[in-house]
């Protein structure tokens, strides 16, 4: 290399882009395919075939929807990508990351915790680091990254029209600190005006009597029916029969009706932000007091009196 030149960094790829690679060349083979076939078909060069096959290059969508066709295997190649460019997922939410993808309309009602769609970087940290399954440091930094970059569609050119209802439970159970609580509400007011295709309403205790406990969301895209995802402790179960689909809907527009007008909500967002705001000053008063040096008071410290002002002072 001559002086002066740079060697470009060789990117590492990640082990799920080599196992996905390998699997498709199980595939060919089983198919009886050479790579030269493949890439005719997928409309690539037998190169490009070998590179992913590797592991060296990640496939692009395209290449995974020619693999598809060409081996006659639906859409299984083409949902592994996805799932492999949205992030690390748990298995049973990969097809939730897919589906909330391809969303034209998004309704969420969130019970405890503030929608991931919506989450600040600080708030989604402390929520996988409370979480009762142990995650290392390195799959909470993993984890945060996924969730974050799944807030891409609401920048997209076509986002979804998302409608969601936060329990007021959402707001007054404390994630993290007071300051990750009010930077993740600012973070909701802030983000009802970037994003016109955004509301946001509060559903206060006092209509604790239409409140269900569990969490779901209903997503709807044009190319498939709807489709509703609901959490437990044992993790996320979708639904998409008629009668689930038609008691969501209902149960959503109940909710809806019940809480506080998207001006109100955003009015009462501000006010606990505030509150949350004011507790973060106070805890850093209380810190910074509590680092001074402690006065020494008893037999022979020196304690300077405070002149008492004389009467008319």
């Amino acid at each position: 290399m001559r002086k002066g030149q740079h060697r470009t960094p060789k990117l590492k790829k990640p082990p799920e882009a080599e196992t996905l690679g390998d699997d498709m060349r199980r595939v060919r083979e089983a198919r009886g395919m050479s790579g030269e076939a493949l890439g005719r078909a997928a409309g690539y060069s037998k190169s490009y075939v070998s590179k992913v096959e590797s592991g060296a290059v990640t496939p692009s969508l395209k290449y995974a929807q020619g693999c598809d066709k060409a081996f006659g295997t639906g859409d299984l190649f083409t949902r592994q990508l996805k799932r492999l460019i949205h992030g690390d997922h748990p298995a049973w939410f990969a097809a939730y990351v897919d589906a909330e993808h391809e969303a034209d309309t998004i309704r969420d009602f969130s019970a405890v915790l503030v929608m991931g769609l919506l989450q600040t970087e600080d708030y989604a940290r402390a929520v996988f680091r409370s979480a009762w399954v142990p995650y290392s440091d390195e799959e909470v930094e993993a984890n945060v990254a996924s969730r974050l970059k799944r807030r891409e569609i609401l920048d997209s050119a076509d986002p979804p029209r998302l409608w969601v209802v936060l329990h007021e439970a959402c707001l007054w159970a404390q994630v993290g600190s007071p300051r990750v609580m009010a930077d993740q509400l600012a973070h909701l007011i802030n983000a009802v005006g970037e994003h016109p295709t955004l509301t946001v309403q509060v559903l206060p205790n006092t209509a604790a009597a239409v409140t269900i406990s569990t969490p779901f969301t209903l997503l709807e895209a044009a190319e498939h029916g709807p489709v509703v995802y609901a959490e437990g402790p044992q993790g996320g179960r979708p639904y998409d029969t008629t009668a689930v689909i038609d008691n969501a809907v209902a149960c959503f527009d109940q909710l809806r009706a019940c809480s506080l007008s998207p001006q109100d909500s955003l009015e009462y967002l501000g006010k606990v932000r505030n509150e949350y705001a004011r507790n973060a000053v106070d805890q850093v008063h209380l810190q910074r007091f509590a680092s001074r040096p402690v006065r020494r008071v008893g037999p022979g410290a020196r304690v300077r009196q405070q002149r008492r002002p004389r009467p008319g002072q």
